[in-house]
């Protein structure tokens, strides 16, 4: 930040993690969702649950370059296609 007076409090941090899509749930997830999987570029909870040994994934539907804008949206069919995929993961 050349030329500015810009002071930071680290006030929480945690490590990055990566999904555990090899355990038996989150695979039964991948699986239910029929493989179509990406990576979800950025920070979320995941690493929280890592920290503690505790395998998690993120999920859901959304274009994930419209999160956190003014313009965030989701269409209504994303969002049933993946109730209708969390149902079918559900009832195993």
């Amino acid at each position: 930040f050349g030329g500015l007076d810009v002071a930071f409090d680290l006030a929480d941090a945690a490590a990055g993690a990566l999904p555990g899509l090899t355990r038996p749930a989150a695979a039964a997830l991948v699986d239910a969702a029929g493989g179509q999987v990406r990576a979800k570029y950025g920070w979320t909870d995941v690493a929280r649950f890592a920290a503690l040994g505790i395998p998690a994934v993120n999920y859901g539907p959304g274009d994930p370059n419209l999160a956190h804008r003014t313009d965030e949206r989701v269409e209504v069919e994303q969002i049933t296609a993946v109730a209708a995929i969390l149902r079918r993961y559900l009832a195993g």
